[in-house]
């Protein structure tokens, strides 16, 4: 190939934020709209929740079922219309008249639709990237922070503008207006006579590893400790998600204030995916990459329990985002280096489950905490442990051998 020509998983990557930002969208307009729902239909702060926590269930049978399919099938009519799934979804939600037909389009169809436009992405990737694998995924995974900075303001605008139903309308046409870039994603560089990038550099040589089964790498310890270290990590980010804003306004900042810390903490996200995808890397190892993440992102916190002030509320903000970031592409990173390429569809699509069981657990434990306290600096504190043990419980991943079988002769 040409030096002068760009390589052609960059245009992937480039894609796949696009469609990742379409994740993103799903999970910041949730609560933008939630007091909207539940004034229309009569529901309490509990039963509005439940939305979400439905489609958070959705989204793991979701993260399955296209892990599955993008080992065999097309990527691009494959995260298409599977994606098409969400948006229709939006669009029959502003038509919804009861609570069930609520539950079946803003939950069932929204949650199925928002599986593929993760897992497939960040999948096809890892196929295309030997060498800057983690910075690829890290630049396309940037598209959930920033979509967080503009969903935001955008689903406010619309719907005080046009009210809720027509917001959902027109949020339809921007996410199958942006779900057409799936069609620049090619399963595989032999798709189009390439190789993947950097496949005779020195990071080949450390992504040897031999193809495993979903079965074979599902029976390895360290999945399952990387399966926890996601899914504790999760549940910190969230908890300080749904709780970051209330527990500023408790503390006297005021709520226009208040509401610039959770743009801190994408603000940081972008830049931290970048910077240890693309930095970090060169230095330290996959899995110390994770210990430091998972530690700084705990003492982070700190910082809030002990001095609740605009400058540390941001400073807070942007360090937490900054360090979060840091260990969210590197699991499939290291998911690949260690279980190969061939099923890793099938394989991260058991995995992002952790993320959708993290989303139900994390704002459960600190609802119950606040109802039992009626304070949310518990949950910070849970969140902060969570962190300190998961940064512990990284350092027991070890790379897996493969057994091979032995033929008597």
């Amino acid at each position: 190939m040409p030096r002068n020509r760009i390589f052609y998983g960059w245009i992937i990557v480039l894609a796949g934020h696009l469609l990742i930002t379409l994740d993103g969208m799903v999970l910041y307009s949730f609560g933008i709209f939630l007091p909207y729902l539940n004034e229309a239909f009569g529901l309490s702060t509990a039963v509005g929740s439940s939305f979400f926590s439905l489609r958070c269930v959705c989204m793991a049978f979701s993260f399955v079922f296209a892990g599955r399919l993008i080992d065999t099938h097309d990527a691009r009519y494959l995260t298409f219309f599977g994606g098409l799934i969400g948006a229709f979804g939006f669009l029959l939600s502003a038509y919804a008249e009861t609570t069930w037909e609520l539950y079946l389009t803003y939950s069932v169809m929204v949650g199925i639709g928002d599986g593929f436009l993760y897992i497939l992405p960040v999948t096809i990737i890892s196929r295309w990237f030997i060498k800057k694998r983690a910075l690829a995924i890290g630049i396309a995974t940037a598209g959930v922070p920033v979509s967080g900075l503009v969903v935001n303001p955008l689903t406010t605008w619309l719907i005080e503008s046009f009210g809720y139903e027509r917001a959902l309308v027109y949020l339809s046409i921007i996410f199958t207006a942006i779900l057409c870039s799936a069609f620049l994603v090619k399963s595989r560089p032999e798709d189009m006579g390439l190789r993947p990038y950097g496949e005779n550099s020195e990071d080949a040589k450390d992504t040897g590893a031999p193809d495993w089964s979903a079965k074979e790498a599902f029976s390895h310890s360290s999945f399952w400790l990387m399966y926890a270290a996601f899914f504790f990590g999760f549940n910190t980010f969230l908890i300080i998600i749904v709780n970051l804003f209330n527990f500023s306004v408790g503390a006297g900042i005021t709520p226009l204030v208040a509401a610039g810390a959770p743009a801190f903490i994408g603000v940081g996200s972008i830049i931290g995916r970048i910077f240890f995808s693309g930095v970090v890397t060169n230095m330290l190892r996959d899995v110390r990459i994770l210990f430091v993440c998972y530690l700084f992102q705990a003492a982070s916190i700190i910082l809030i329990l002990s001095v609740v002030e605009v400058w540390s509320l941001y400073l807070f903000g942007f360090l937490f985002g900054f360090f979060y970031s840091g260990w969210v592409p590197m699991f499939p990173t290291i998911l690949g280096k260690f279980y190969g390429l061939k099923s890793l569809g099938s394989i991260f699509g058991v995995f992002g489950t952790g993320f959708s069981l993290a989303a139900i657990s994390g704002p459960l434990i600190s609802g119950f905490l606040f109802d039992m306290t009626q304070s949310y600096q518990n949950s910070l504190i849970v969140a902060m442990a969570a962190s300190f043990i998961t940064a512990l419980l990284v350092l027991l991943i070890r790379t897996p051998a493969k057994k091979t079988e032995k033929f008597g002769t």
